[in-house]
């Protein structure tokens, strides 16, 4: 064997190895990564301004707004355009940290409660304790984790989540499960004002999230006389699959009806 022949046995070895350890994206020669497959978010105008489609599957994502912004509708499409791309639909999880679930609005929104398990931990840090096995033995599509960013930012979680969150990246891929955070802001806060402002990052989201979004209520909706539901933009904080800065206005009725147009 030739001095070459071997340096190319132990560069392909370390190639793979690495591969092996941090995902086949994450070192490649000659051909680009291939982009993940995405999972609509049912709503197409949003789907239009992420530039791929929709959220990424076998990555992270976070959805930051403040309560009532429309998290929640929103983690409940994507879980009902899921379920309803294949016979039968993957199994959903949603961590309901706050115990704010209400199943009733899921199965207006289109989620099969049948094949939803909602877990409602007793802390942050139990449900992020969580996290791995859901990944690794659940055999879920869709993860939602919706919990108060006050939880989550917690010096004892923000710690406990980055490191999980280091540790999930490739099983993730792996399993091709799309993880969600719902990062509710407390009144007043950063991202309740101009788009883009920083909120507390010592859980690690901004950073090993492939897509964050934000999204804001701007106006009530009225039908005879009644409010009947909102209107709200979602701008695009963070896209690593396509390009970022894209808005999207969307409008939610209480009866789990949305529309929504692109900008």
């Amino acid at each position: 064997m030739t001095a070459d022949d071997d340096r190319k046995r132990r560069l392909e070895k370390t190639v793979a190895d690495l591969q092996d350890r941090f995902g086949l994206r994450a070192i490649g020669r000659r051909a680009r990564p291939a982009a993940p497959p995405v999972i609509a978010t049912g709503f197409a105008a949003l789907d239009e301004a992420l530039g791929s489609g929709g959220l990424p599957l076998g990555r992270p994502s976070e959805i930051v707004g403040a309560p009532t912004s429309g998290m929640a509708t929103l983690a409940l499409k994507i879980i009902a355009a899921a379920q309803a791309a294949a016979a039968g639909g993957p199994l959903a999880a949603y961590l309901d940290l706050e115990k704010t679930f209400d199943p009733d609005y899921a199965a207006r929104c289109g989620v099969d409660l049948s094949r939803l398990l909602v877990i409602r931990p007793y802390t942050a840090r139990q449900g992020i304790a969580m996290l791995p096995d859901l990944v690794l033995n659940g055999g879920f599509g869709v993860l939602v984790v919706d919990a108060p960013l006050r939880c989550l930012a917690a010096a004892e979680a923000a710690e406990a989540l980055a490191a999980t969150l280091a540790r999930l990246i490739v099983p993730l891929d792996r399993a091709g499960c799309a993880l969600l955070f719902l990062s509710a802001l407390p009144p007043g806060s950063a991202a309740d004002g101009p788009p883009g402002q920083p909120y507390p990052a010592a859980t690690g989201l901004p950073h090993y999230a492939a897509v964050r979004l934000l999204i804001q209520r701007e106006r009530w909706l009225y039908r005879r006389g009644d409010v009947a539901g909102y209107e709200a933009q979602v701008l695009v904080l963070k896209n690593r699959l396509a390009a970022e800065g894209g808005t999207a206005t969307i409008a939610i009725t209480f009866n789990g009806v949305v529309r929504g147009d692109a900008t």
